[in-house]
């Protein structure tokens, strides 16, 4: 029952139906207006003077400001490795969807660059793979923008959110073309690039709501249930790099026999009681600590104090604290080094800084101790913690099915250990894990989803799987998988490592999937067994025949490991095997290839 504002019930007659009739001809900007005015009018409380509450008057005036007549259509569209793009896209559709306009996601890899023409809003989400290469499911809409068949856009409006590492020289670069080429159409800036780096979930929701208000969409409240209310927050998963789970270590052997070259471990941790769940083809993020003697080095380069207290955050930790648990110490990247700059006034290192091949060739196998070295400064403790990068998460490949082990998760993981620049070097995770986890001990993990590296949907599809060393990983939970649903699909691993004798990982379960026929196809490389070297994409020219009819009849391709010394090696061997076994050319062959990539039946998870 309605009152007025001196608290008398108003007519019976004046209900729904008269309301309509009195604002059948307001604009939505009015309506708006009055919402705000009534609402100013009921917080201020019977007899009060008719006003607008400071909120209200704020919001009202916003909407008369900058909203438009009728909303316009967003697209987001995304461009995904691992899925961080297509998540925050998928964010960014929710926000925008709370506000009032119609929000589609579109997958670059399914979008035509012809219906660009057609777009009023365009949001871009697109990561950098490596040193500034697109992924691949943007390739080709990154491809056709640069030509001369891009249309003219004078009435689109875009903004675009990059992802990337700072770890590479070539930061974002993907989404700076983007955003460079879509400028250079005529298109019109929603509000400026963002650029995020490994932690992109704050950057992602400020770029979102700087978009929204720029369009008019921030003061637009939705109404459920006859109920205003505010946009919902973006999702945060409940395992993530600000709030990881510790796991217990539950196993942990190392799998190469003695006399190797290699050191590599299998790791059982415990998710008893956590709820974490992960798919085959995910990753399991490590977050490590820094090894005592780095830390060490890094402290007697600088003459600091371990003992001082320093900012993190908010939080005040002692510097020990701070370069042990929160701190990259291990890889040297350039923001990094353009920070320390502005503490380091010589001329040599700001030419560095600003030189790109000189200072690819400084950065590659230093660390923060090296620079510290190289170009001693006088810091305080303070400066030091603001000038290096947060300590990133390691991801693994999941080595483990769910349905074959409830409530663990299994790695692979190669220690990394090498001499560099006077001093013997490790990596930072891989050696953690090695040398200072014990069975017993606890680390942090949380999932990476990596949905572009999953088992078909079809159970009964064929998939082929090469790997080399670690990137036998995944392949290990896919078989597991697959013989636990009873897939009927057959399973053919390409192998390769240096030794059978001591390189084979996983040998007896591999041996035991073939018996059983949960491995239909089993070949291996190894490399060092002959006098000639034997790899992996040798063994696919080998038997490009059965390849050939594999992808034919719809097998998917699954490809793990080294970016450059085994993802180009196969990419290469692929096209070869097109080629001898259908008498294609090579452009053809090329082609062929890049139709199994956008059909995403060959798929990397390379690194």
């Amino acid at each position: 029952m309605s009152t007025s504002d001196t608290g008398q019930r108003l007519p019976i007659g004046f209900d729904d139906n008269t309301l309509r009739q009195l604002t059948g001809d307001f604009t939505e900007q009015q309506l708006l207006w009055l919402s705000g005015y009534f609402y100013g009018r009921y917080a201020a409380g019977p007899g009060a003077a008719p006003q607008l509450t400071p909120t209200a008057a704020a919001t009202t005036a916003a909407v008369a400001a900058t909203a438009p007549a009728t909303k316009p259509r967003i697209t987001v569209l995304y461009g995904s490795q691992t899925g961080n793009s297509k998540k925050a896209a998928l964010q960014a559709v929710e926000a925008a969807k709370h506000r009032g306009f119609e929000a589609t996601a579109r997958d670059m890899n399914d979008y035509q660059g012809r219906e660009l023409s057609k777009e009023q809003v365009l949001l871009v989400v697109v990561s950098t793979q490596g040193e500034g290469e697109p992924p691949v499911a943007a390739e080709e809409l990154h491809q056709f923008l640069a030509s001369s068949r891009a249309p003219k856009l004078p009435e689109l409006r875009y903004s675009v959110l990059a992802l990337g590492d700072r770890s590479y020289l070539h930061f974002c670069q993907t989404g700076r073309e983007f955003d460079e080429r879509l400028l250079r159409l005529g298109a019109t800036t929603l509000a400026p690039r963002v650029e995020c780096d490994l932690e992109f979930q704050a950057d992602a929701r400020q770029w979102i709501e700087a978009v929204l208000q720029t369009l008019g969409g921030a003061a637009a409240l939705v109404m459920v249930n006859g109920t205003s209310s505010a946009p919902a927050p973006l999702s945060v998963e409940e395992y993530s790099r600000q709030h990881p789970l510790t796991a217990e270590v539950l196993e942990k052997i190392q799998l190469n026999g003695r006399g190797s070259t290699k050191e590599t471990y299998h790791l059982e941790l415990s998710l008893a009681g956590s709820g974490l769940r992960y798919e085959p083809g995910d990753a399991l993020s490590v977050v490590p600590n820094n090894s005592e003697a780095l830390v060490e080095e890094v402290l007697r380069a600088t003459q600091l104090d371990a003992t001082a207290p320093v900012q993190l955050k908010g939080e005040t930790v002692p510097l020990l604290t701070a370069l042990t648990e929160r701190l990259e110490l291990s890889t040297l990247s350039r923001d990094v080094l353009e920070r320390y700059v502005q503490h380091h006034p010589a001329p040599k290192l700001r030419e560095l800084a600003g030189a790109t091949e000189q200072l690819q060739s400084y950065l590659y196998g230093r660390d923060a101790a090296d620079l510290l070295v190289d170009y001693p400064a006088e810091l305080s403790a303070q400066q030091l913690v603001d000038t290096l990068r947060p300590l990133p998460a390691r991801a693994y490949s999941i080595a483990s099915s769910l349905l074959a082990h409830p409530d663990e998760v299994h790695l692979t993981v190669g220690a990394v250990r090498y001499a560099a620049h006077g001093r013997q070097k490790q990596g930072a995770c891989s050696c953690y894990l090695a040398d200072r986890v014990a069975i017993g001990d606890s680390v942090r993990v949380f999932v990476e989803r990596n949905e572009y590296f999953k088992l078909p949907q079809n159970s009964d599809a064929n998939i082929i799987m090469v790997g080399a060393g670690t990137g036998v990983a995944p392949f290990r939970g896919f078989v597991e998988e697959r013989a636990e649903l009873g897939a009927g699909g057959l399973n053919w691993l390409i192998f390769g490592n240096p030794h059978f004798t001591t390189d084979f990982l996983y040998q007896t379960e591999w041996q035991q999937h073939f018996r059983r026929g949960t491995l239909s196809k089993l070949h291996v490389a190894f490399s060092r067994d002959q006098k000639e070297k034997i790899y992996v994409h040798n063994r696919l020219l080998e038997y490009a025949r059965d390849v050939y009819d594999w992808l034919e009849n719809g097998a998917y391709l699954y490809v793990c490991g080294d970016k450059q010394r085994l993802a180009a090696t196969v990419h290469k061997a692929l096209v070869s095997v097109v080629q001898l076994e259908s008498g294609a050319s090579l452009e053809e062959a090329e082609a062929y290839v890049r139709g199994l990539k956008k059909q995403r039946r060959y798929l990397e998870d390379v690194y």
